[in-house]
């Protein structure tokens, strides 16, 4: 009985059969019904008839009409001849059929090949329709070309229908479309034509659509007849053209600037990319070319924007199609050649009808053991074991050769890498070229490419990237090529580290998963963060690579066929299992054979599945593959190059691997816990000497800190240090990370240091900065109160307890010095301000801060521990300067004993606090009792005689505001008559006789009340009450009676003490009323005090004009300012009271006018208290605009130079306001200044030389960096001013003095050049040239005044000994010609002085140019450039590893041969030398500017070295060289010698010594 199943079987063979012959039947008589109609057209084209009108149509070609296939016929034969090529049935049409096909649609091609397809941007409507036609000319030619190569694919083995001519017509005619028609309309923009010809093509986009589907059609043709047929290598290099030229075309960026639409044209490209990689995987001679054409064409793609990646994953993320090309390619190259393969294949396939089974049994439960074995041994069955030998030999070795094929996929991956970072290095991220940014897309794609299977040619790429970097990061590199290493490593580093974070998460979302591929999965992953996970797991036949390989095989990821991906995982796992397989293990040679054979097969086809593979499970099981491979493996070696690039000599180099690092800290955390030396690299950089680095550092302290609060115990230090940094960046960056340690922590003592370190700088001067401290103290002190300010009853215990405690913070700082006080002050009356957003909230938290302090002032119980009742006294007092408004009249009852009772300094210290309260607050709060105003009158009259200076001077304020309250002000006066009479009792007493010494305190402590009494109150409208209890007094002036009853005692006939007193007490009453200082006999007084006395009686006078020219100041800042609400304007100290501006005005002129020479005289006399006052007076008036800014201007670029950091700093600020606002007039006095400054370094210092050390910085570096501010132009005056003051006449050098004067002038001129920063390169070569220009100009003469007078022109006598191999010091002083006797002494001094003024600068030219690796090419081409350009304005970047310590010993020696005629000798000797052996001495035979051959600096490799400090081999073997050369290289008219010819001949003179500056 037949089987049911065979009989279906045959009649579903026969239907089959039936349709095959159907559809076959059907192409012949559409080809017989073509070849009709065309054999008519042939023999009859005078009218065609109506069947040949739907076969053909005519177009023009060559003056004449060609018929081609209609678009409907065509259309009606693909459909067809697809059915025939999909049974398998084209093989039956007739081959000569076939070929009359290709040629009649071969027609098309050829007749359109000359017809104009391109498209002119200046055309309109009519010729754009008119083209229309055409185009749909070129259409149907497409059409026609997708019918000859489907032919030649569907009998890929017939060479008469694969003609490489006709095939090369199909490649260029669509090239021409390309280049004709579709690349100009997608590179066609709305703004590019002024005719419109964006919008007439938009209106025909459908048909142009048409257009590129029709080409994509062929190109994906291409692609599979690629991968079937054997191709001429010209169509294979026509094709390669016409790809890559493609691929870089630039599409739109918005859909609305695309006429086709961004995505047609991007499908079009990935079938493109499609071409390249058949090509690239097939003829494997054609790759270099295919990755030289793709990498040179790399700098055409897109940097910015969307545009740069669109190429979309399947996970939706984007990437440029060039990463996504590139990784393909490499995947192919991985994958053996076709060829191999099929070599390989034959070999296994041979005679299977003797193909013997060799296995052994496995473990039991292992189901698929025996199969595995079946697949992994059939071969060919061996007549013999040695037969068996040879065959399994050859077998394993055609096999092998697949697996070293993997090589070239590392060795196309590191080329790629090292033409993309090569580019990149002579590129920057700000630079013209886009290399640098191309390179970090690439980067960035591959980080994104990482954990996907379908690309898993990434990980070598990346793998190759590192390794690359790696090199570059630990080599002798540019610091330019370290940086962009170590920025890449980063990123590399992070991309790892998200990799893991990533495949935690992907391992979590599988856990409800019941399945045991999740769970094995898990597993393994759980072994890998542990530590334990063996690389064997991962290599087991049911391991990772083989759920990634089913995975694979499963899908068609990204649009793109995954084989390359497929054979590239399988060559890893091969080559792994290859690798690490044992001979003894039997289960690792059975799957290295079966891989093998998957391999040679190039299909995936296991007979054991493991069931449906989730995308999930795939990337799990691939992570853990690319974790354990060389490039994530590399992760801690990255690390540790990070870390160990911190200590770089580079700057830029340092910074860049914290901002590293710190990158890497983001993504991983824990590697803090495992790289335990961080904390001490980031101490140690937190105080490196470059900003850029110091604010790294502070990025990554807050990183590691937020990430491991812990470690803020050991970086707090290092943040708080930096928070007073001289970079601005830093102090930012320094508060920001203080706000975020205040608020993070509840120690109170760090709270403290923090809030003081902030509080520094609200009175910064960058007004950046202080903003920011005002709102960081808002933020943290006041802002988390303003919630519970706003209802009062609703302050809870806790809110209480954090009132407690800031007040207690505020408290405590106000104990440390007087400048937080102040600080505290400004910061509360700049957050009290009516302009400021949260004034009235802040108004509320600071009253509830002032009655928390009442409560615990009152209870002393309650005070917070460590503070006393007189600390939160004084914190009151800041509220009270700040705002009166603060205050109530209940609260001042509180304050009213400690005024009462003074008994001792504590009772002072509280009283002065509590009438400071008083003072601010009675003028303003407008209810209190008159019963109280008079208790605190009448206690504070009582205590006067109790107080000391400065409790008077408040008590007096706060008095003289009592009074304006009470009415009262005879209580005053009788006081103040009291000590008028007393004092003129005392005058005539002689005060340093030792029985007057109680008279002496007695009139000291008059006279300081008498001081602050006339300082504080206005006593001009009581003239009438002082006369009637001082009748001998008629004057009209009650000041100017306080100020004649105390003159007798600022006499110099005084002691020093009370005559201090007096003039201070003189000094207050000028201050309350200038004109006094416009009185002869007081401004004697004050010029006496200035002239004779000592420094603290100048002191106190200085004093006295600081604070007056301070309140002058501060008056015209706040003039604008109406007094706030309730308040009395205060003028000039007194509540109420006024004057007339043209006093204060003249006092301040005369002041200015008067006595500016007396304090400059004492600011530049000393460094002591009185210097310091001096500099500020300067000060204050130059920015009162008082005096000629040339007047003080010089002063202050003296006192810059001061080793005293308040005096330099004063200073620097005052000169800095000086020169913005003076500018051109201030040029004029710079070099008077400097030798002022000279000046002061030399009698006040007492230290002549132009730097200081630890690290080297010029002492006019503050000027200097004034002068940076201006343009170019200006800095370059500036510089050649600056060099004509070392030049000299040297019949004027002074010689006086052991070292003389001019050369110790000329010394600290060239040691400030040497160390002074260049911002700009032009201005470094400007100095550059001036110094060359001095040396040449000065030189020449010098050198020829020492050969005549000193060496007699005898130098070849004088070096004769050299010759014999004698050194420069035996030269000096055992010649013949030269003797001690022979040799004027002061001649000898005089010129060995000017040599080492001219060899020291020299010096100095070498060491610039050394420290800033300026050659003589890059300085001429500096010279020559445009000062406006990039280059010359760039700052100049210093070389590493350079100090001064060489050049300072260089001409510390060359001065010490002053100090023996034998060194003066020998440095003679050095200096001609240096003239004429030098190429660079050499000077043109006439001395015109232009003619003049100049020092110069060398370059490359030339000599650069600094003229030798002492006679040697060196200079007697340049000698010897030289010894036809004029010595001293000196013009000489008669023999007109040339320089320029004769250059080139002494190169080497000077390159003997290599020794560095360092």
């Amino acid at each position: 009985m037949r089987d049911p199943s065979v009989s279906d079987l045959a009649i579903q063979n026969r239907e089959q059969r039936a349709a095959a012959d159907h559809v076959s039947s059907n192409l012949q008589t559409i080809l017989q019904e073509i070849f009709e109609a065309e054999d008519q057209v042939r023999y009859d084209s005078s009218v065609p008839s109506t069947e040949v009108s739907q076969h053909f149509l005519w177009i023009d070609h060559d003056d004449d009409q060609l018929p081609i296939l209609a678009p409907a016929i065509l259309v009606k034969l693909d459909s067809a001849l697809e059915k025939v090529i999909a049974v398998a049935r084209l093989s039956k049409i007739p081959k000569d059929d076939l070929s009359r096909l290709q040629a009649l649609c071969e027609k098309s091609l050829t007749g359109l090949q000359s017809s104009e397809l391109s498209i002119d941007s200046a055309w309109g409507a009519d010729d754009f329709s008119a083209w229309m036609k055409r185009a749909s000319f070129a259409e149907t030619a497409l059409r026609s070309a997708r019918i000859i190569v489907k032919i030649m694919i569907g009998l890929p083995l017939e060479k008469q229908l694969s003609s490489e001519e006709i095939l090369q017509n199909v490649v260029d005619f669509l090239n021409k479309v390309f280049t004709s028609s579709i690349v100009p309309i997608v590179e066609t923009r709305p703004k590019d034509s002024a005719s419109g010809i964006f919008d007439i093509a938009c209106v025909h986009k459908k048909e142009i659509n048409q257009l590129l589907y029709q080409a994509n059609k062929v190109m994906r043709l291409l692609v599979e007849l690629l991968n079937k047929v054997d191709i001429a290598e010209s169509v294979i290099t026509a094709l390669e053209f016409f790809a890559i030229r493609n691929l870089f075309v630039e599409n739109a960026l918005t859909e609305r600037d695309s006429i086709l639409g961004i995505q047609k044209f991007e499908g079009l490209r990935r079938t493109t990319m499609d071409i390249i990689s058949e090509v690239f995987s097939k003829y494997p001679e054609q790759r270099p070319f295919i990755f030289d054409e793709i990498l040179a064409s790399f700098q055409k793609l897109p940097t910015k924007g969307q545009n740069a990646r669109q190429f979309k994953l399947s996970d939706g993320t984007n990437i440029q199609l060039m990463s996504a090309l590139v990784v393909r390619l490499i995947q192919t190259s991985a994958a053996p050649a076709k060829d191999i393969l099929q070599k390989a294949k034959s070999r296994f396939s041979r005679k299977q009808n003797r193909v013997q089974l060799v296995s052994e049994p496995l473990d039991e439960d292992e189901d698929s053991s025996s199969e595995l074995m079946k697949d992994s041994r059939a071969s060919e069955a061996p007549d013999d074991s040695d037969d068996e030998s040879d065959r399994t030999k050859k077998q394993r070795s055609t096999v092998d050769d697949t697996l070293i094929l993997s090589d070239d996929a590392i060795k196309d991956a590191h080329y790629v890498m090292r033409y993309l970072v090569g580019r990149a290095m002579t590129a920057s991220k700000t630079g013209d070229q886009p290399h640098r940014h191309l390179l970090d897309l690439f980067a960035e794609d591959l980080f994104s490419l990482l954990g996907n299977p379908e690309w898993p040619a990434a990980e070598l790429l990346l793998r190759a990237m590192a390794s690359t970097m790696m090199s570059i990061a630990e080599n002798k590199s540019t610091a330019p090529a370290k940086n962009m290493a170590l920025e890449l490593l980063g990123s590399m580093g992070s991309a790892i580290s998200e990799l893991v974070v990533n495949t935690q998460s992907l391992a979590r979302s599988l856990e409800n998963q019941e399945s045991s591929i999740s769970g094995h999965l898990r597993q393994l992953f759980d072994d890998y963060l542990d530590g334990s996970l063996q690389t064997a797991e991962l290599l087991l036949w049911d391991g990772p690579y083989r759920v990634v390989m089913e995975y694979l095989a499963s899908v068609d990821s990204d649009g793109t066929p995954t084989q390359g991906a497929q054979l590239y995982c399988l060559v890893l796992w091969a080559k792994n299992v290859d690798s690490t397989q044992s001979k003894e293990n039997g289960k690792e040679k059975l799957l290295a054979d079966r891989l093998r054979k998957t391999l040679v097969s190039r299909t995936w086809n296991p007979s054991d599945p493991i069931g449906p593979v989730s995308k999930g499970q795939s990337r799990l099981a691939y992570a853990l593959t690319v974790l354990t491979l060389p490039f994530c493996r590399h992760f801690d070696t990255i690390f540790k190059i990070l870390l160990d690039s911190i200590t770089s000599e580079q700057t830029t180099v340092r910074t860049r691997s914290l901002k590293s690092v710190t990158q890497m800290l983001e993504k991983d955390p824990s590697l803090l816990d495992r790289a335990r030396n961080v904390k001490g690299l980031l101490i140690k950089c937190a105080s490196d000497a470059s900003p850029m680095v110091r604010d790294s550092t502070l990025m990554l302290m807050g990183k590691c800190i937020q990430q491991k609060p812990a470690l803020e115990q050991d970086f707090f230090r290092s943040v708080v240090s930096l928070a007073d940094d001289p970079a601005i960046n830093v102090r930012k960056r320094s508060m920001k990370l203080l706000k975020e340690l205040f608020t993070r922590n509840k120690r109170k003592d760090m709270r403290t240091i923090i809030a003081e370190c902030i509080l520094q700088s609200i009175d910064d001067p960058e007004k950046g900065i202080a903003e920011m401290a005002n709102q960081v103290l808002e933020e943290i002190w006041f802002s988390p109160f303003w919630k519970c300010s706003d209802v009062p009853a609703n302050v809870t215990i806790h809110d209480r307890l954090a009132l407690k405690e800031q007040l207690s913070l505020i408290t405590g700082i106000t104990t440390r010095s007087d400048r937080m006080l102040s600080a505290l002050v400004s910061l509360l009356q700049q957050l009290l301000k009516g302009s400021t957003k949260a004034a009235e909230a802040n108004l509320k938290v600071c009253r509830m801060l002032v009655s928390t302090g009442f409560d615990v002032m009152i209870d002393s119980e309650a005070l917070p521990e460590g503070l006393e009742q007189k600390h939160v006294i004084q914190s009151l007092t800041i509220f009270a300067r700040a705002d009166a408004r603060l205050f109530d009249p209940e609260q001042l009852r509180h304050l009213q004993p400690y005024i009462t009772n003074i008994s001792n300094p504590e009772d002072c210290n509280l009283l002065r606090s509590v009438v400071i309260i008083f003072r601010c607050v009675l003028s303003v709060v407008p209810t209190i009792q008159q019963t109280l105003l008079r208790e605190v009158q009448q206690a504070l009259l009582g205590n006067v005689s109790k107080l000391g200076k400065t409790e008077l001077n408040e008590v007096a304020a706060c008095l003289w505001t009592l009074n304006g309250a009470l009415k009262n002000p005879e209580r005053l006066v009788r006081l103040m008559s009291s000590i008028l009479r007393n004092l003129l009792s005392l005058k005539s007493k002689d005060m340093f006789v030792a029985a007057e010494k109680d008279n002496s305190r007695r009139a000291r402590k008059y006279i300081q009340i008498a001081g602050a009494f006339g300082n504080r109150c206005d006593f001009e409208g009581q003239v009438a009450e002082f006369q009637k209890t001082l009748p001998s007094w008629k004057g009209k002036s009650v000041s100017g009676l306080i100020i004649d009853s105390i003159k007798p005692f600022a006499s110099d006939k005084q002691p020093m003490s009370l005559r201090a007193d007096a003039l201070n007490s003189i000094g207050l009453i000028c201050q309350s009323s200038p004109h006094h200082f416009n009185q002869p006999d007081v401004s004697n007084v004050f010029q006496q005090a200035l002239t004779q006395g000592q420094p603290d009686v100048q002191n106190v006078v200085l004093s006295n004009f600081r604070d007056f020219f301070a309140s002058q100041e501060a008056q015209l800042s706040t003039k604008s300012e109406p007094p706030k609400a309730g308040e009395v304007a205060i003028v000039n100290g007194k509540l109420g009271g006024s004057m007339k501006a043209s006093e204060s005005d003249g006092a301040s002129a005369l002041i200015a006018q008067r006595f500016l020479h007396n304090i400059l005289s004492i600011a530049l006399a000393s460094q002591d208290e009185s210097a310091m006052t001096a500099t500020k007076v300067v000060a204050s008036i130059n920015r009162q605009g008082l005096v000629h800014p040339k007047e003080s201007g010089p002063a202050l670029v003296a006192l810059e130079t001061s080793p005293d950091v308040a005096i330099a700093d004063v200073a620097f600020q005052a000169h800095r306001d000086l020169h913005q606002q003076h500018e051109s007039m201030f040029e004029r006095e710079y070099m008077r200044a400097i030798l002022e400054a000279y000046r002061y370094q030399k009698d006040v210092v007492k230290d002549t030389l132009g730097y200081r050390t630890a690290p080297y910085v010029s002492k006019l570096h503050s000027t200097f960096e004034i002068i940076k501010s201006s343009k170019g132009k200006y800095q370059k005056k500036f510089i050649s001013n600056y060099c004509s003051k070392i030049d000299f006449e040297m019949d004027k050098l002074d010689l006086s003095g052991d070292v003389p004067a001019s050369l110790q002038f000329a010394r600290f001129l060239i040691e400030n050049l040497a160390f002074f920063d260049y911002g700009r390169v032009d201005e470094l070569v400007h100095m550059l040239t001036c110094i060359e220009r001095v040396v040449a100009d000065t030189g020449s003469a010098i050198a020829h005044s020492i050969n005549t007078d000193i060496f007699g022109f005898r130098v070849d006598t004088v070096l004769g000994p050299a010759d014999d191999g004698g050194t420069g010091g035996e030269q000096a002083t055992g010649h013949e010609s030269v003797t001690m006797e022979s040799v004027a002494p002061q001649r000898l001094r005089q010129l060995t002085t000017a040599s080492i003024i001219l060899s020291s600068l020299w010096e100095a030219r070498t060491f610039l140019r050394r420290l800033y690796g300026l050659g003589f090419n890059q300085q001429a081409k500096d010279g020559k450039a445009n000062g406006k350009t990039k280059d010359v304005t760039r700052a100049p970047t210093k070389t590493s590893g350079i100090t001064g310590d060489k050049v300072v010993a260089a001409i510390d020696a060359k001065v010490n041969s002053l100090q023996t005629q034998e060194g003066m000798l020998r440095q003679c000797q050095q200096f001609v030398a240096l003239l004429s052996i030098d190429d660079e001495f050499k000077v043109a035979a006439e001395g015109d500017e232009e003619g003049l051959d100049r020092p110069r600096t060398p370059s490359g490799d030339e000599a650069d070295t600094p003229m030798p400090t002492s006679g040697g081999s060196r200079f007697s073997h340049s000698m010897k060289r030289k010894r036809s050369v004029s010595v001293a290289g000196t013009p000489q008219k008669k023999r007109g010698r040339p320089s320029l010819p004769r250059r080139k001949s002494s190169r080497k003179s000077l390159e003997d010594d290599d020794e560095d500056w360092e």
